[in-house]
């Protein structure tokens, strides 16, 4: 019975993390977007805008990650630093392909830019949930119980 109990606390748990991910997800994504319009409707290339776009977004995703999805507690400055630096390799790593997505669909494939970004933004923030759950934002044990 109490097996039962904790496994449902569990799930309800995961449906937590993913309801706060979509939430933070999308206002990420609002952000990456948003910044990447108001920068290219102010006269940016449509690369320097999106680079300058994918930087806000993955620093306001960090917050929103760290405080509202995971909710990892970090200590000291240098679990808080390690913590960010494996944000920032994810991230880095996602935000290339961010950006790589949107140059080759652009400029190889000749679809249209808005187009390319959207599509790419829904890859890259199913990597980032992966990743910020299995690499970045790992819960201790004593955090878990």
């Amino acid at each position: 019975m109490i097996n039962k109990i904790i496994e449902k606390l569990k799930d309800k748990e995961q449906l937590k993390e993913l309801f706060w991910y979509g939430i933070s997800g999308v206002t990420t994504t609002i952000v990456n977007i948003g910044v990447y319009y108001l920068l290219q409707k102010a006269g940016l290339g449509y690369n320097i805008a999106n680079l300058i776009a994918i930087v806000t977004a993955k620093l306001y995703a960090f917050v929103t990650n760290k405080i509202l999805v995971f909710r990892t507690h970090t200590p000291s400055f240098k679990e808080f630093f390690v913590e960010f630096f494996k944000f920032f390799i994810a991230r880095g790593f996602t935000g290339i392909v961010d950006f790589v997505g949107v140059w080759f669909m652009v400029s190889v494939c000749g679809i249209d830019q808005m187009i390319s970004k959207y599509f790419i933004q829904v890859i890259v923030i199913i990597l980032n949930y992966v990743f910020g759950k299995k690499f970045v934002f790992v819960k201790k044990e004593e955090e878990t119980e």
